[in-house]
């Protein structure tokens, strides 16, 4: 019986940009028949647009996201069997800020080979773009949504940073862009580094790097725009 593998596979970041794939994860896509996935119907989108003679039909997909983990009980008997699995990303790397932790370390338990391939994520995308510090840096994920809490967490965040001499990363749901952008400009230092990262490999990307100051003299428009944001104090 020929050895199980799990493969954690790339998705794109935006529309469009199939070129930020590797051409060689095409073969790969087409002879694994078990995924794992976020969304089923994204997924599906995604292996037709890696190769369109694909029989989506043939292919068995397992819902894995925060709402549902259930299929992960099959997970082991699935390795058991020798099978090759995928692990697809709703966008960017599978297990950087997205789920797959569980079926990952089930992997290992078994005895799996696992196989992480090249492709975009926005986190470190964001991190070559900024001019901020690549040597040190934290990723915090989504910040507290509700006041006081929020204000309170980007103080820190900048003091640490200042402290610590690293970049600090974070993430908003698209629609709250505003909400915590605006508290960045009330309670930071007006010489603190933010680099606001808009719709990478994108058409209409945007990654801009300025003082809070600085910040403050332009017209603000990221409302409802996949972002990321780093934050670096000096």
């Amino acid at each position: 019986m020929s050895k199980a593998e799990l493969h954690l596979i790339p998705n794109i970041l935006a529309e469009q940009a199939g070129y930020t794939i590797p051409s060689y994860l095409k073969e790969i896509v087409t002879h694994i028949k078990i995924f794992y996935v976020e969304e089923i119907r994204s997924a599906r989108r995604f292996l037709k647009m890696m190769n369109k003679e694909i029989d989506i039909d043939s292919i068995q997909f397992h819902m894995l996201n925060e709402h549902e983990n259930e299929s992960l009980q099959e997970a082991t008997n699935l390795f058991k069997q020798g099978l090759k699995i995928g692990l697809i990303s709703e966008a960017g790397c599978p297990n950087v800020a997205d789920p797959g932790q569980q079926l990952v370390s089930i992997a290992h338990e078994n005895d799996v080979k696992v196989i992480p391939h090249v492709g975009p994520n926005s986190i470190l995308l964001a991190l070559m773009a900024s001019g901020f510090n690549g040597q040190q840096f934290h990723f915090h994920g989504y910040l507290p949504n509700k006041q006081p809490m929020l204000s309170q967490k980007i103080t820190e965040l900048e003091r640490e940073s200042k402290l610590k001499n690293c970049t600090q990363i974070f993430i908003e749901t698209p629609y709250r862009n505003h909400q915590i952008i605006q508290e960045m400009m009330k309670v930071c230092n007006a010489n603190t580094k933010l680099c606001i990262a808009c719709n990478i490999t994108g058409n209409d990307e945007s990654i801009i790097s300025l003082s809070i100051s600085q910040w403050k003299q332009r017209e603000l428009n990221f409302h409802k725009k996949p972002a990321v944001f780093l934050l670096y104090s000096f």
